[in-house]
């Protein structure tokens, strides 16, 4: 799962790993793993938070069905 980060934190990764690549140095695989984390970070904080991130409450059982789960129990 991608973790949140700060977008100074991100901007910070990709302009050293931008600037490395505009200088010629050839990027490792290190660096383009890291490359596409942040970038998949900077696109997801565009459309909130995606199905992962999302947690659903635990289901509740409708006052009605409780009592005639009690009625059954008796």
């Amino acid at each position: 799962m991608i973790s949140p980060m700060s977008s100074t934190g991100a901007a910070l990764i990709m302009s050293t790993l931008a600037d490395k690549m505009q200088r010629g140095v050839r990027l490792t695989d290190t660096d383009q793993n890291i490359i596409m984390t942040t970038s998949a970070q900077i696109y997801a904080s565009s459309f909130g938070p995606m199905p992962a991130d999302m947690r659903l409450p635990p289901a509740q059982l409708p006052e009605h069905v409780k009592g005639i789960l009690t009625n059954f129990a008796l």
